[in-house]
């Protein structure tokens, strides 16, 4: 009985020197962190309020909209070849003005801006175009 109990210690002593001793084995990974939340996941859950829509293909100004949130985002599609220019102005500063958008192919992009004030847009383009303002609430 005594021998049995030698070799069974003896194995485990074996065993245990034979591991990894703190080595962490390549082949297994970590599991993923829980409870994190992407940027993209925080997206998907706001809201946002639609200021200013234009559908049209002539050059557009809009009247002043006024944007009280944090973030808001203009979405642009130029949706034929042909040049659409998109400019912002603010209408509390008249020496102000920037160009978002300076295309001639057909081309979309979102435009994410911060500040609060009272803006205006011109659109310049004679072909069909899209533009839509949001505001983050």
């Amino acid at each position: 009985m005594r021998y049995i109990a030698v070799l069974v210690g003896l194995i485990a002593f074996v065993a245990s020197c034979t591991g990894n001793a703190g080595w962490s084995d390549p082949q297994k990974e970590e599991p993923p962190l829980t409870g994190t939340i992407t940027r993209s996941e925080v997206r998907i859950k706001e809201k946002w309020r639609p200021i200013v829509k234009i559908n049209s293909q002539k050059p557009q100004k809009t009247p002043n909209f006024r944007i009280a949130g944090r973030e808001w985002k203009i979405h642009w599609k130029n949706k034929a070849p042909g040049e659409l220019i998109l400019i912002l102005y603010d209408a509390n500063n008249p020496d102000y003005s920037e160009i978002l958008a300076n295309v001639s192919v057909p081309d979309e992009d979102v435009i994410y801006l911060t500040g609060k004030g009272q803006y205006r847009l011109e659109v310049v383009g004679k072909q069909p175009y899209e533009v839509l303002v949001e505001e983050l609430r």
